[in-house]
């Protein structure tokens, strides 16, 4: 808005002028009118009055301290609005008066109240970077001397604190030049700040906002001989403990500044101030000042991982005894004492170190390489120690006593310490021969069953690394050959404890690839996992690991297939054993099925899924719908789903599974239809036919037609998304080339009864209208010789197209365009294509550009605009005939737009109708005009 000539913003409202009264009356409600409704309506108004001049006056006549605090605050707030948002409407003329009332203001604030205060500091700080990059370049030194003179030390603190933070937030508002002007203003001031602030940090009273002050100027990227003496003053706070959290969070992002890389003797210097720090950590360690504890390991962490190569390329002794404390003092950190999360909550931020630091050291050229595992190698056999104990549970009692999400943050800790043992075991090997000592030192002492877990579970956690490593070093293949074997054996006496058990057998799981190459201790593990299947608490981890041993050594264990059949009947009887479990079990003894002779399928087959066949007829010979029948249900669907997944022989060999479905066919067609309603049961179906397609191949077709029908059948009865997108879409990527005439009357009937949706409750299923649309883009991709077709009914699918672009529902929406886009495509190929978009050619347009506009989403508009490439390329005259008719509608597609806008937007459409990207733009540009938002090149909101 426009300033007239007697407008002088800097000039106070008079104290009781109507304007006045009028804002501390809303300031009033906001704050203590006890109606929700009138305290909303004031905050309505109050931010609708901050965008009009008169505010500026209404701001300094509102700090006041005769005014209450509320009214002194939206005075503070009301300048600071101006100044953040509304900076291009000021007066240069004006500008020196508004910066004299601002600093007369925060000098008056000084002692005054603290959120006042702080929001015309706020104020300072949002001129000072806007004014920085015009008429005030050397705003920043200004403010510091001008503050300072008046005593204000405090304020000129807290403006330097937010002047970086206040350019962040607003860096929206500025070009990419004027944000580079501004940060070079900046930088040239950065001298200035450091001397003020290191003069500040004499005083005690402000060291901490100094602290501060460095932390958010970092961001400007610190000179660093010039930053060093300061440092150098706040490790020595950090020695003589009068340091605080800030100080270090201060430190440390110096030390992670990338400009700091280019000084090395620097980096060297701050090593050995780092170093220093040693006692300190270890007092603080006796102690158990864990918050100490932690900021001297953020600054260690700080100083190490950037400067790895500068670490790994020294050979000065002096430095590598700098380098060797500083691990050493990691190393502390690390297995500092107490259970992760709960009793410190800082030792997983180290692990990522050494993750990257061994993987440094094993990128160097090879004799470097070497050079340095030989080197490190003690530190990271001690960090394996240390590991050790730190994975190891608490006490059952305590551990009970931890909530849910602290469990399962310890075992997320416990997961990725793993990872780095893993990790450390690739290059250096001897660290299995310190989890074998710690087994050996379990198995000679009586130690807790906590220690026990923990090792077994570093070695399951390097099991796989163990294997890939085997064939390398016969002598070592050798030593973990013997290991490994030791652990197995001794496996059944270990100390009796469900975590212990749990980890065994997940380690007898996870070395089921080193268990091929001495197969005579794989039958004891797996005797050992069968054992525990039958044990409610320890049946998951025993299926797991058995589950791993079928897959990598199904060959072998196949012969022994009828010494399960037993356990599994056991398994499938108990009904304290989950349902996941038993269905996981059938589906390990099927892997091993697929290694037997088809002579002896049968006979395996019978033994596993007899009592699955009995049970399956006798729930669908019962009609009742119960939680307790569906629970039997999916468990008996899952059995036989686990079959045809898991079994995978040549084509002469599975007619027994042939006679399978044969046998459950019709149990399975009377579930579908008593489960008709139950979504879960149907998706388990659907599921359990799709393996039995893979499974047979072409000796499903038999069944292939009535697989069909009862689909529709189903679809007609209830519309599930996985009928279409498992079922439908399955059949239609399968059979669509060998049976065309089967699968377009499929997607017809499927067609037919979404199209009743689209007339009664479209908008209720935004699922089922994705998923319609995502069968037919597949169908029109692949096989378009279905959707050609008279009787596919286009003119249908396309006015349900037209009508879904407006649905509000992005992803439905996304499927829909790109629906559309494929199929406008086909224009010039299908005749039947072409007929059905002239015939709906207006309705098309009209609901597009409706869609544009305000109908559809604003995310969606990016896949509406990619329907107007193929338009623009096929039918670009049709095009543009129809939309000079349709715009030509008053207040269509908005009333924001005018006759100019869009007579602009139609020429410019077709003038980059070859360009996808810039065509996008274009669609875009003028959504926004719709929706009331001017828009610029970059697309930019600002309401009109």
């Amino acid at each position: 808005m426009a300033w007239t000539e007697d407008f002088l913003p800097w000039k106070p409202l008079p104290p009781g002028s109507p304007y006045i009264n009028e804002v501390k009356q809303a300031v009033f409600a906001l704050y203590q009118h006890p109606e929700k409704a009138m305290r909303s309506q004031a905050e309505t108004w109050l931010l609708q009055q901050q965008r009009l001049p008169i505010t500026w006056q209404a701001g300094w006549s509102l700090l006041d301290f005769k005014n209450s605090v509320e009214e002194q605050y939206f005075g503070a707030h009301f300048i600071y609005h101006k100044i953040s948002q509304c900076w291009s409407t000021i007066n240069i003329d004006h500008f020196q008066h508004i910066l004299q009332m601002l600093f007369q203001k925060v000098v008056e604030y000084r002692k005054g109240p603290s959120f006042v205060r702080t929001r015309l500091t706020v104020a300072v700080a949002s001129f000072a970077v806007h004014a920085m990059q015009g008429p005030w370049p050397g705003a920043v030194t200004h403010t510091i001397s001008y503050l300072s003179q008046y005593g204000n030390v405090d304020v000129a603190l807290e403006v330097l604190v937010l002047i970086p933070e206040e350019l962040a937030s607003a860096s929206n508002y500025f070009t990419s030049v004027n944000k580079n002007t501004i940060r070079m203003r900046a930088k040239e001031s950065i001298g200035n700040v450091l001397e003020f602030t290191g003069e500040c940090y004499k005083n005690p009273q402000y060291r901490e906002t100094c602290c501060e002050v460095i932390n958010s100027w970092v961001t400007f990227e610190l000179p660093v001989e010039t930053t060093l003496p300061l440092i150098d003053r706040m490790f020595d706070d950090i020695r003589n403990k009068s340091a605080t959290e800030m100080h270090v969070e201060c430190i440390v992002n110096f030390l992670r500044q990338p400009s700091l890389l280019s000084y090395p003797n620097s980096i060297w210097r701050l090593l050995s101030k780092v170093a220093q720090l040693k006692p300190i950590l270890g007092e603080s360690l006796q102690v158990e000042d864990l918050d100490l504890c932690q900021g001297i390991c953020q600054l260690v962490l700080a100083i190490l991982e950037p400067n790895s190569k500068l670490i790994l390329d020294t050979k000065d002794s002096d430095k590598l005894s700098l380098v060797s404390c500083l691990l050493s003092m990691l190393l502390d950190c690390t297995g500092i004492s107490g259970h992760y999360p709960v009793d410190e909550s800082f030792s997983d931020t180290t692990l990522q170190f050494w993750y990257t630091f061994g993987d440094e050291i094993v990128s160097e050229e090879p004799e470097k390489s070497a050079l340095l595992l030989t080197q490190y190698s003690t530190v990271f056999q001690k960090l394996v120690e240390v590991l050790i104990r730190k994975v190891m549970y608490p006490s059952d009692e305590y551990w009970d006593s931890w909530s849910d999400e602290n469990k399962v943050e310890f075992e997320n800790y416990r997961k990725e310490v793993g990872d780095t043992v893993l990790n450390i075991q690739a290059f250096i090997p001897q660290c299995i021969n310190v989890l074998h000592a710690e087994y050996l030192v379990c198995q000679g002492l009586k130690t807790s069953w906590q220690r026990v877990e923990a090792v077994l579970f570093m070695f399951r956690s390097i099991a796989e690394m163990i294997y890939e490593k085997e064939d390398g070093d016969n002598d070592n293949q050798n030593v973990i050959s013997e290991i490994i074997s030791s652990v197995i054996e001794s496996l059944p006496v270990l100390p009796k404890h469900p975590k212990i058990s749990r980890t065994a057998l997940l380690l007898c799981g996870a070395s089921s690839e080193w268990l091929r190459v001495p197969p005579d201790k794989m039958i004891p593990a797996v005797k050992i996992l069968m054992s525990h299947v039958n044990d409610p608490s320890l049946a998951p981890a025993s299926v797991q690991a058995f589950r791993d041993v079928c897959v990598e050594c199904a060959d072998l264990l196949a012969g022994e297939l009828a010494v399960f059949i037993e356990p599994f009947q056991m398994v499938y009887n108990n009904p304290d054993i989950k349902n996941r479990e038993k269905i996981r079990l059938c589906w390990s003894l099927c892997t091993l099925c697929s290694q037997v002779d088809p002579e002896h399928l049968v006979g395996h087959l019978q033994s596993l899924l007899s009592g699955s066949c009995i049970a399956l007829k006798k729930l669908a010979s019962n009609t009742t719908v119960t939680k307790e029948n569906k629970e039997k249900i999916k468990l008996e669907i899952g059995m036989f789903n686990a079959a045809f997944h898991a079994i995978s022989i040549p084509p002469a060999g599975v007619m027994p599974l042939v006679s399978l479905l044969s046998e459950i066919w019709e149990p399975l067609k009377a579930v579908l239809v008593i489960w008709s309603g139950d979504e879960a049961v149907i998706e388990e179906l659907i599921k359990c036919y799709w393996h039995a397609i893979n499974c047979l191949g072409p000796l499903f077709e038999r069944y292939l037609e009535a697989l069909v029908d009862m689909l529709c059948q189903c679809y007609n009865a209830n519309q599930y998304p996985c009928l279409l997108e498992s079922g439908a879409q399955g059949l239609l990527n399968i059979y669509a080339q060998e049976k065309p005439d089967l699968i377009a009357t499929m997607l017809q009937r499927l067609s037919n009864t979404t199209f009743q949706l689209f007339a009664t409750r479209m908008s209720d299923r935004p699922d089922i209208i994705q998923s319609f649309f995502s069968l037919h883009l597949s169908a029109l991709r692949t096989h378009p010789q279905i959707v050609y077709r008279q009787e596919s009914n286009c003119k249908a699918v396309l006015r349900a197209a037209v009508t879904a672009i407006t649905m509000q529902e992005y992803h439905t929406v996304k499927e829909v365009c790109r629906w559309l886009t494929e199929f406008i495509g086909h224009y010039t190929v299908s005749e039947e294509v072409q007929t059905s978009i002239k015939s709906e050619f207006n309705f098309l347009v009209s609901e597009l550009l409706r869609g544009i506009g305000t109908a559809s989403p604003s995310s969606t508009v990016d896949f509406l605009g990619e329907i107007f490439l193929p338009l623009t390329r096929i039918i670009p005259n049709e095009l543009r005939q129809a939309m000079i008719v349709i715009l030509e509608s008053e207040n269509f597609p908005t009333k924001f737009v005018s006759s100019d806008e869009k007579s602009r937007f139609i020429v410019t459409l077709f003038q980059v109708h070859g360009h996808k990207r810039r065509l996008k733009r274009e669609v875009k540009e003028f959504s926004l005009l719709c929706r009331g938002y001017s828009a610029n090149a970059n697309t930019t909101r600002t309401p009109r």
